[in-house]
């Protein structure tokens, strides 16, 4: 590789339109203005020596070996087991959670629901109501005395009407 300090130096005014020129980027009447100077103008024709040599080292593709592919491989496979084996536990924990699952779970539940509520229609009693037997002794009595009742509907009719009659006979 060239040292740095044995780097000619080129005109000034032509240094960089140089490196254009090393690069085709120069337009053709500078690239005629710029073959003429070189041929008159031996620094700068060492100057765009130096560069068609130190330029392509710079940008050398920097390919790593074989070796280095086969390692990165062999680690990638490894992380990649060990983030599936830290993964297991936990999957196993919550896998009655998949998309599936939750209404497979929902259905069975309002099976089990009706199948209950079905086969034990009969059998299902609130505590706090008395059974019929009692019921209807609580309703006899009433039933008995519904004459007394109705008399008494009737009395209380009679005292209306007397209530009724004593203040039409103090108006007339």
């Amino acid at each position: 590789m060239t040292d740095m300090s044995s780097i000619q130096k080129a005109c000034k005014n032509y240094e960089q339109d140089l490196v254009l020129h090393y690069y085709g980027e120069s337009s053709p009447e500078e690239r005629e203005r710029i073959q003429a100077h070189l041929q008159g103008c031996p620094s700068c024709s060492r100057f765009l020596d130096e560069l068609r040599t130190v330029l392509p080292l710079t940008v050398k593709a920097d390919e790593p070996p074989e070796s280095f592919w086969e390692s990165y491989s062999r680690e990638l496979r490894q992380r990649l087991m060990t983030a599936r084996e830290k993964n297991a536990w936990w999957e196993g924990i919550f896998s009655f959670l998949r998309p599936w699952a939750v209404p497979t779970l929902a259905t069975a539940v309002v099976l089990i629901l009706a199948v209950t509520l079905t086969l034990t229609r009969g059998t299902w009693h609130t505590r706090d109501l008395p059974p019929k037997e009692e019921a209807l002794l609580e309703v006899l009595p009433i039933a008995e005395n519904l004459e007394f009742y109705t008399s008494m509907d009737f009395l209380d009719s009679l005292d209306l009407l007397e209530d009724m009659g004593g203040a039409d006979s103090g108006s007339a």
